[in-house]
């Protein structure tokens, strides 16, 4: 490959990685892009986490995704880290910078190594790039000079995702420390929405979300009922039969749901999250609350809401009544299909294992302690086999009450 072609495929690279946000990918792609401009058999980004004075990969091309962790002032990576000098090594046994411990790890034998530092903006150095083996020779200063176009685009890279990492997971925590306040003022109710982000996360994966869909999904489901804090306490911890007026009073919270997050600038596709949160209690067939939405009128995600929620209140305790025993509470989920919920949600939720169920009930309560056979034998048995065990145990059927 001539000089002027890998100077093109060079530009056009950058613009790739500066739109890739996941760490675990662009590092992916770095390592790629490096051993085929390179002619290089592997290519590995170290990302240096000062704090632990480590370096670490998650990912290097030729690696089958095992993750290397070295100490900063180790072998060649480690040098060029602590120095910022760029190292060419034409023979990496011969040079007593190199660890052969990362050889004996992997199984790799390497022969060459170039490595440069990888710098931030400010010239900080935040991780290094290493190539091994040229094709059939050693490496030259062209290929020094690729890698560090290539390690130069990897700092903005990284340093963005980083950034972006950071404000992902503050984002989420204020979400969730907002929810579980709420939560807090009722301790009967306490945990119940981080069980049916749970849930809902477990269904989305099993319906194959996207890892955007996912994020977006478990957002909306922390802040499903972030509008009851504007119900009453008298209604919302009433030991007994809600009055007219008092439902339709509790019913209010999905108006409310959407107004408060409405008032919160959403981005892109999180722009969705006030409907999607403030439409959990809209029913397949079209009679739920608040908007009356029917069917696919109705955000997917609020769907997969639905039914962990209701799946929850009935499993937990109330003021007004004990948990239901689990037969009861399935036969109501498989019921309410194409009345309460989507038909393909409810059969997704069967599809889940009666170890990854137990989990979700167990959240935010005491904790689950299973020998191994007995955590094997629970993950092999699903709810739908559970369900149809339980039915023919009990051949009197629950019956069709309705679960609100």
């Amino acid at each position: 490959m001539d000089r002027v072609k890998k100077l093109e495929i060079l530009l056009e690279f950058g613009k790739k990685i500066q739109a890739e946000r996941n760490i675990e990918k662009l590092i992916k792609l770095l390592t790629e892009e490096a051993t085929e401009l390179l002619e290089a058999e592997r290519a590995t980004v170290f990302v240096l986490d000062k704090e632990k004075k480590k370096l670490w990969s998650l990912v290097g091309l030729g690696l089958d995704k095992q993750k290397i962790e070295i100490p900063m002032n180790e072998g060649i990576a480690g040098y060029v880290a602590t120095t910022g000098e760029s190292l060419n090594v034409p023979n990496a046994y011969k040079d007593e910078r190199f660890n052969k411990e990362i050889d004996k790890k992997t199984g790799f034998r390497t022969k060459t190594i170039l490595a440069v530092p990888i710098r931030n903006l400010k010239g900080e150095i935040m991780g290094v790039f290493q190539v091994l083996n040229k094709k059939d020779t050693t490496f030259n200063e062209e290929d020094e000079e690729i890698l560090n176009m290539l390690a130069s685009q990897a700092g903005v890279a990284i340093e963005n995702s980083k950034l972006y990492s950071q404000l992902k997971e503050a984002f989420s925590s204020f979400i969730e420390s907002l929810a579980q306040a709420l939560d807090a003022r009722d301790h009967i109710t306490s945990g119940h929405t981080l069980r049916v982000a749970n849930l809902s996360m477990l269904i989305g994966k099993k319906l194959g979300l996207n890892e955007e869909e996912i994020e977006i999904l478990h957002h909306a489901a922390w802040l499903h009922d972030i509008g009851k804090i504007g119900i009453k306490d008298s209604v919302l911890a009433k030991p007994g039969k809600l009055t007219e007026e008092e439902f339709n009073h509790i019913k209010t919270h999905t108006i409310l749901t959407k107004q408060i997050l409405d008032k919160i600038k959403f981005y892109g596709k999180m722009k969705d999250i006030p409907l999607i949160a403030s439409s959990h209690h809209e029913r397949y067939d079209g009679r739920g609350y608040n908007l009356g939405l029917k069917g696919t009128e109705i955000p997917l995600l609020s769907r997969i809401i639905s039914v962990s929620d209701v799946f929850d209140a009935l499993t937990s305790k109330r003021h007004y009544r004990d948990p239901m025993p689990i037969l009861q509470v399935l036969e109501i989920i498989e019921d309410g299909k194409g009345k309460n919920f989507d038909p393909k949600i409810v059969e997704i939720f069967f599809t889940l294992s009666l170890f990854e169920i137990l989990n979700v009930i167990k959240l935010g309560r005491k904790k689950l302690k299973l020998t191994p056979e007995e955590e094997n034998l629970l993950k092999s048995i699903n709810l739908k086999t559970f369900f149809s065990f339980l039915k023919k145990k009990q051949n009197t059927p629950y019956g069709t009450k309705k679960p609100y």
